[in-house]
């Protein structure tokens, strides 16, 4: 749409001042010049932004909503425009998705321990809802568990998690020597767990149980954890969810079937047409070199490349 700013401009003052006359002065117009810039813009927009037929100006549905972004817009430009002015214009704040397990105990704390040089929000969505944010550009970067297949979206590996069976503290030792052994366990399951459960199954048996009995299901995983402690059945988690609780002895790590590990990959994901976040860029590289097994990042003195996009399954 090829809209003229200045029509907006006219919109907001009109819609401001309640009245074409009173604008027009504001705007030091004429009031047809004023109206003429009013119905170009109702044209354009293919709706009625004013009810002209009462006596008193008032906004329609359609224009309260065009008011209210227009009200944001002219705050946040004049802002913006003051700040140039004088050197010190507000840094845009990274705004970050992240699945909840790896968003609460990996991603938060180091941004607690980094300083990244913009202000930045956090929330912790589903990963398909990742994926949604960053396409319709709610957010600047994401972090999923799983790539996602979209020519609008870079997608690049930042961390590696271990995938780990978790017990209550009285099931210290206890082996699963074979896959039919987990039918008698009950399990305490989260959002997403479908994922996480499959890949340790096929990762150390190569199929999933015939069946699985579940106890209680939860949300967030700390809800997991503590219902794990507290005796009421066993659950599969990312390593780094349940590090500070095996510490403390209130759960129990149970040993890999053969001493086999099985991983999983934290993949970083912004739109493929945006411009390079340089904050965003930052995270991604203090990910990736503070993490436990970090992966090969680009070294610091070649030219910084994009992510390429990737398959997934």
């Amino acid at each position: 749409m090829d809209l003229d700013p200045r029509y907006l401009q006219t919109f907001f003052v009109v819609s401001r001042e309640r009245g074409f006359s009173r604008a027009a002065t504001v705007l030091h117009r004429t009031q047809p010049a004023v109206s003429y810039q009013v119905r170009q813009l109702e044209e354009q927009l293919g709706t009625v932004l004013f009810d002209r037929t009462t006596r008193t100006l008032t906004l329609t549905d359609a224009g309260a909503k065009l008011h209210a972004l227009c009200e944001r817009f002219f705050d946040e430009f004049g802002r913006l425009a003051r700040g140039l002015r004088t050197g010190d214009a507000p840094a845009e704040p990274l705004r970050i998705a992240s699945v909840s397990g790896f968003g609460r105990y990996v991603l938060y704390p180091l941004l607690a321990r980094q300083r990244l040089a913009a202000p930045y929000s956090l929330r912790f969505p589903t990963a398909e809802q990742v994926f949604e944010s960053l396409e319709d550009g709610a957010c600047d970067v994401g972090f999923v568990y799983l790539p996602h297949v979209s020519s609008r979206l870079l997608t690049a590996p930042v961390w590696r998690e271990q995938l780990v069976l978790v017990g209550p503290p009285g099931a210290k030792g206890k082996t699963f020597p074979r896959l039919e052994a987990f039918e008698d366990l009950t399990f305490v399951t989260y959002d997403e767990c479908e994922y996480v459960f499959g890949k340790w199954f096929e990762g150390h048996y190569g199929r999933q149980p015939r069946s699985m009995r579940g106890t209680y299901h939860f949300e967030e995983l700390e809800e997991v954890v503590g219902t794990v402690a507290a005796g009421h059945g066993w659950s599969i988690l990312p390593d780094h969810c349940v590090a500070q609780a095996a510490r403390q002895g209130t759960v129990v790590i149970a040993p890999a079937p053969g001493r086999k590990q099985v991983t999983n990959l934290i993949y970083s994901v912004q739109r493929a047409n945006a411009p390079e976040n340089p904050s965003a860029l930052r995270l991604i590289d203090a990910l990736r070199t503070e993490g436990e097994k970090p992966l090969t990042a680009a070294p610091r003195s070649q030219p910084r490349r994009r992510p390429t996009r990737r398959s997934a399954r």
